[in-house]
């Protein structure tokens, strides 16, 4: 165990001078407490509070850690160990990292700190065998890991035989008859979720069954990401049977299903692991649930700690499963399903044409319920950023529409304001005042144009940055940084502070870097790469006109601007012109980048990109600068239109706050009010917190217009943006004589 004279000789300084530091009991120069700090960081000091004053006493308490307590199984055990322990006269100091590694480790360390008697863990970061062996197994401190285990683990485990009980009901199942069998459990990098696996797909195998991609269905455990998967993955086309791994996803499968008129076991089997009950009340109607003596588990764990703790040197580890009671009772499985009859009804058609985004999937998905409700099919016809805007302005030229709805993008609404495009519904916004009160006032603002509300607005975002944590916690990469610096490593601040730490883990400047890339750069489509310029032209003061409303690209705080921008395409991948917001998710989720700068729409990518080792490993703060672009997309509605008041019902349903939950759950965005005081929906989405804080620092753009017949498309001012970026990137002209260009270009439109 590290001593405080070891922090001493370390820093080459006196005991006493630690022990101010540590007890901040007198004052001790800024450099020499710095260096203890680092220290006491680097070597892994602990400091034991309860030692002083009891060295040689126990203080006959056990330390727990779970990830949760939202789910059935855990409470249960949670219950058998409070039971359990009392027995033995311990007093338990519990704690949750609600998933988070850096939490638990937090945790532990004060346990160690407080010189409790033991730990009993359900850990969130099995792989980080390294945190385990210097805090804890170094240590002798006796422990029992329940569910999870490290990495070349020799110790006490206790969990259930998963293995045996997925193996055993997928079995049964291909007996009865059943071939379309799915499973729903966490990531396959926990031992309980790969126990699952395994079993699910040995008993494919051994039956000759194919295991087809799309059988196995690993995700986050709560029930809203298992809601979402559910909504995406197999509501449109139910398995025969769907195995689940825990009570708290049946939930959001449950709830899912309940929405799209899925019925249990007609349309799909449902067999979840269960809690051994005596009342069948306890269960969730029409599910099959396994009977497991999770309360029997956790009195094990004290079992085993206690025997642990009495005698450390000679207690033979403990690595136990515990069955389910369906090995030996069965399961009273239901008749395969029989398909659906489909059973064709004439319906209205609602035609929304529109980019591809997010919001509009998760739309798309949830809109079942209107449209059972009002007979009607909604269909959505996509086009690209461009082809969209030259659509919509055929349509207000001609006045011919095949469309009910039209997306638009916020910096349109000038353009398609002056072009009266759309239906005037300031009445309908007006006259209703849940839908008034109930919309985030930004966004509701975005629709507004000339005092008139011409649209209705869907996506509502800001800007956000992405990082590693876990990579800006890391002691090399702090020293590296504090040690170039003279600053801490933090989440930046401005966009100079993001180059350098975008350097930092940038393997071809530092080859320590645990990363290829310091930051990705979206460049494939001009407005993302527009709007990333000007996020960074605002920061340094500079912008598309002067403060007199002069157009003035040409300025000493642009040309700031365009080296931030250069610099760090310098940290980004060589090929970034053509990298795409998916291309960019999926190189942060496979650990290649460290920083990432993107729109809070597309932060539930962070679900669908990251690999299930990395997902808790990513925090969110706001930009560089502080400065986001005002960004969102409205629904416009044609004038053209016959289906006018199924449209107003259509926004009132999005209005909903039913509506704005599972959509929110869904996607991880709102321009309803409603999921930003939802606990549950703002714990699986932190970042959203940032959302109306990015929103209320956001800037709009404010582009040339015209006059007349005259107007300038938003996209003609971006892609100039882009135009002269690439000219500088590629050398072919200076910042300054690409600044003049641009400007020309600008004034030429102008015209």
């Amino acid at each position: 165990m590290v001593t405080l004279k070891d922090i001493a000789k370390h820093c080459n300084v006196s005991i006493a001078t630690v022990s101010y530091v540590l007890n901040n009991t007198k004052s001790v120069s800024p450099e020499t407490r710095e260096r203890v700090m680092n220290a006491v960081q680097e070597l892994g000091y602990i400091p034991n509070t309860v030692a002083k004053n009891l060295k040689n006493m126990s203080v006959r308490e056990i330390g727990v850690v779970f990830t949760d307590i939202d789910d059935l199984c855990h409470s249960e055990i949670l219950k058998g160990i409070m039971a359990n322990a009392e027995n033995y006269d311990y007093s338990l100091d519990i704690s949750f990292s609600y998933n988070k590694p850096r939490l638990e480790e937090k945790i532990i360390q004060n346990f160690i700190g407080k010189n409790v008697d033991g730990i009993i863990l359900m850990t969130c970061q099995p792989q980080n065998s390294e945190f385990f062996k210097e805090s804890m197994f170094s240590r002798n401190i006796p422990t029992v890991f329940i569910e999870r285990f490290p990495e070349n683990f020799y110790g006490n485990f206790l969990s259930f035989d998963n293995y045996k009980v997925f193996n055993s009901i997928t079995l049964k199942l291909i007996d009865k008859g059943y071939r379309r069998i799915s499973l729903m459990c966490g990531f396959n990098n926990y031992f309980s979720e790969h126990e699952c696996i395994l079993g699910f797909s040995d008993a494919l195998d051994a039956s000759g069954i194919p295991n087809k991609p799309g059988n196995i269905i690993e995700t986050v455990m709560s029930k809203e990401a298992a809601f979402r998967q559910a909504m995406y993955r197999i509501v449109q086309d139910p398995p025969e049977a769907l195995l689940v791994s825990s009570e708290l996803l049946t939930l959001g499968l449950m709830e899912a299903f309940d929405l799209c008129g899925v019925r249990v076991p007609d349309d799909c089997c449902v067999i979840t692991l269960g809690e051994d009950c005596w009342n069948k009340t306890n269960y969730l109607p029409n599910i099959l649930h396994t009977s497991r003596t999770a309360y029997l588990l956790g009195q094990r764990c004290v079992d085993t700690l206690v025997s642990n703790i009495k005698s450390p040197r000679f207690f033979e580890k403990e690595f136990m499963l515990f069955k389910d009671n369906v090995m030996d009772s069965g399961l009273d499985l239901p008749s395969v399903p029989k398909p659906p009859v489909i059973h064709e009804t004439e319906k209205r058609n609602l035609k929304i044409l529109a980019p591809s985004l997010p919001t509009l999937l998760s739309m798309s998905a949830v809109a079942n319920e209107f449209e059972k409700k009002h007979n009607v099919h909604i269909e959505y016809d996509i086009l690209s950023y461009k082809d969209l805007f030259n659509a919509i302005v055929e349509y207000a030229d001609t006045g011919v529409s095949d469309h009910d709805i039209y997306v638009f993008d916020v910096s349109w609404l000038t353009f398609m304001g002056k072009k009266d495009a759309f239906c005037d519904i300031s009445n309908f916004i007006r006259g209703d005042e849940n839908m008034h009160s109930h919309i985030v006032r930004r966004n509701l603002d975005n629709c507004k144009y000339a005092g008139r509300y011409i649209g209705f607005p869907i996506v509502g975002g800001t800007h956000i940055l992405f990082y590693r944590k876990d990579l800006f916690d890391m002691p090399l990469m702090q020293r590296q940084f504090e040690s170039m610096h003279n600053a801490p490593l933090r989440p930046p601040r401005t966009w100079t502070e993001f180059n350098a730490i975008a350097r930092l883990f940038t393997k071809s400047y530092n080859p320590y870097s645990p990363t290829i890339y310091g930051t990705s750069v979206m460049g494939s489509i001009h407005e993302e790469l527009s709007l990333e310029l000007l996020i960074r032209l605002w920061s340094f003061g500079g912008g598309l006109y002067d403060a007199h409303g002069h157009l003035a690209l040409n300025s000493s705080q642009n040309v700031k601007g365009f080296e931030s921008m250069l610099e760090s395409c310098r940290y980004a991948e060589q090929d970034f012109l053509e990298t795409s917001i998916d291309q960019s998710f999926h190189s942060f989720g496979a650990g290649n980048t460290a920083m990432l700068i993107s729109f809070t729409e597309y932060a539930s990518n962070i679900s669908n990109f990251v690999q299930s080792d990395i997902v808790s490993k990513v925090d969110y703060a706001m930009i560089p600068g502080g400065i986001p672009v005002n960004v969102g997309w409205n629904f416009g509605l044609s004038k053209n239109s016959d289906k006018k008041d199924l449209i107003f019902d259509f926004y009132k349903w999005l209005a909903k706050k039913s509506t704005s939950y599972y959509m929110t759950t869904l996607n991880g965005q709102s321009v309803i009010t409603y999921p930003y005081d939802n606990y549950e929906i703002m714990k699986l989405y932190p970042w959203m917190s940032l959302t109306e804080k990015g929103q209320k620092a956001s800037r709009n753009r404010t582009y040339p217009s015209g006059d007349g017949k005259n107007l300038i498309p938003p996209y003609a001012v971006e892609n100039i943006l882009s135009d002269i970026f690439k000219k500088m990137y590629d050398n072919e002209m200076s910042i300054e004589d690409a600044l003049k260009y641009g400007q020309q270009e600008l004034l030429k439109l102008s015209k």
